[in-house]
């Protein structure tokens, strides 16, 4: 790695941890080796994972359930940290800085993202070319609404619209929505679920976009390779396919934003 790329993370890193500092959050710094329960497989298939002393350890391999698990531990009174450092996922290792909040408000997350778009787009000079956004709960309001089979989620996650269109049939309302392009999607479901609690996060964050370049879209399909968020989720680009950001609501009213500060990511 050049020299250039080095000292630009960590100058990259400096900036970012000095803004959330003084937006009022705990910096937290972790071991990279730390205790392994299997439970914990299904969020992270791909952790290392060691024996010592008949006690399993395992390489840090994501920052949120990391703090999500020694905040549980130690029951800290602090809810916002923030953080900087390195995961190791299927053996190469990733940088990554972020924050979570524990029990914030909407008016708490919608600060928090505005605050990581304004930094992004600071440091880039360019602004985000789209902000893609999802609620679980949505898919979960649909299924109710028409009383459809639990195999439709499925069908959504993967995108079968074809065994969707078997099932349902061409004219069903449900998948007629689905086979919308994703960039009508949200006036579709706005009219329907406008009101609901799901949908105050996505129209708050909707309306304190930095740039009206930036592209709002709603996608029913979009899900994180976490399977620990349940709720709100979003990534936000700048010119490539690596999102740059990427977070959302997870465990029991926690949520967690974090930066892409590897190679292809703002480096």
């Amino acid at each position: 790695m050049e020299n250039t790329s080095i000292l630009k993370r960590i100058s990259l890193a400096n900036d970012y941890l000095q803004l959330i500092d003084e937006a009022g959050y705990e910096l937290i710094d972790l071991n990279m080796v730390e205790p392994f329960k299997m439970e914990n497989k299904n969020y992270h298939p791909d952790s290392i994972v060691f024996e010592r002393n008949h006690q399993l350890f395992a390489m840090r391999s994501d920052w949120t359930r990391s703090i999500l698990n020694y905040n549980n531990t130690f029951q800290l009174s602090q809810q916002k940290f923030g953080y900087f450092g390195p995961v190791l996922r299927q053996f190469n290792t990733q940088y990554q800085a972020g924050v979570e909040l524990f029990q914030p408000s909407v008016t708490d997350i919608i600060e928090s993202i505005e605050l990581h778009l304004n930094f992004v787009e600071k440091i880039s000079e360019s602004p985000f070319t789209i902000l893609v956004v999802n609620n679980d709960v949505l898919l979960d309001m649909y299924i109710e609404l028409y009383d459809l089979p639990d195999q439709v989620k499925s069908y959504v996650i993967d995108k079968n619209l074809s065994a969707m269109r078997d099932m349902l049939g061409e004219d069903h309302p449900f998948y007629q929505l689905m086979i919308l392009p994703v960039s009508q999607q949200f006036d579709r479901v706005d009219e329907q679920f406008g009101e609901s609690e799901p949908m105050q996060i996505i129209h708050r964050l909707k309306d304190k976009l930095p740039s009206s370049q930036t592209r709002f879209v709603l996608d029913l399909s979009f899900r994180s390779s976490q399977l620990y968020y349940n709720g709100f989720y979003f990534q936000a680009f700048l010119t490539s396919n690596t999102p740059i950001l990427s977070g959302g609501q997870y465990a029991e009213g926690a949520f967690g934003i974090g930066i892409n500060l590897s190679t292809g990511g703002l480096l």
